[in-house]
């Protein structure tokens, strides 16, 4: 008995990696390559048709949400951030928008993330730019209309869309679409009055020194928000 055991082991020891090889083939490895230089005609379409259903005058519900706060870049660096999200009212095609900012020792970036009401074909829309923090303080971008640098189109049940700013290709036929994402984003940092709705928030951004976690509580406050919670809604 003790053989038949032993014999029954040993052949499941060997048929082992073959079983394991056979699993690993079997299960099939997909990887989607965003191509952010040089997007082809239909992407082109597909990207200015997102940023068309923009509302350019939206109405917004009385609440909203701030936050701040300081994350990890990276192994040995930090970022502080401030947010702001708005609901729009329930007769938009978009449910939320949320601008962001952030600052680390080498970039500040500004973000404008659009969630669409009804995801059956349009998931969100982000809008960015990206400038040098030695160069520009947070505070003088809140003020300033940055030129959008990236443009990203996330569809349910299709892959993503992007467009970025590559300065080793000639891109002068997207750059119609590059002025209109970043006319949307200027249009956006007024209509959500973020010059003022901001300002404490972006003080505190500009000030330069990033507090340690165990000093965070003291220098960056718990969120504020007007309204009650929205399900699944994220500071974030």
């Amino acid at each position: 008995m003790l053989s038949a055991v032993l014999l029954c082991s040993t052949a499941l020891s060997q048929n082992s990696p073959e079983v394991a090889r056979k699993a690993d083939q079997g299960t099939p490895l997909r990887v989607n390559v965003l191509n952010v230089c040089t997007p082809s005609a239909e992407e082109q379409q597909e990207l200015k048709s997102a940023l068309a259903r923009l509302p350019k005058a939206p109405g917004f519900s009385a609440d909203y949400e701030i936050s701040r706060g300081v994350s990890a870049v990276g192994d040995d660096k930090s970022a502080k951030y401030v947010r702001l999200r708005r609901d729009f009212k329930s007769d938009s095609a978009f449910a939320t928008v949320q601008y962001s900012l952030s600052s680390d020792p080498e970039n500040t970036i500004e973000t404008l993330v659009f969630r669409a009401r009804d995801v059956k074909d349009l998931l969100a829309l982000a809008i960015e730019d990206k400038l040098s923090t030695a160069a520009t303080k947070p505070s003088t971008v809140i003020q300033s209309d940055t030129p959008a640098a990236r443009l990203r189109v996330e569809r349910a049940g299709k892959t993503t869309l992007a467009l970025a700013r590559c300065e080793s290709v000639d891109q002068s036929q997207y750059e119609p679409i590059l002025t209109q994402a970043s006319t949307a984003l200027a249009n956006y940092r007024r209509l959500l009055k973020l010059r003022t709705m901001l300002a404490t928030d972006v003080s505190w951004l500009s000030s330069g020194s990033i507090p340690s976690s165990s000093k965070t509580s003291d220098t960056a406050p718990p969120s504020k928000s007007v309204g009650p919670p929205k399900e699944g809604a994220s500071p974030r």
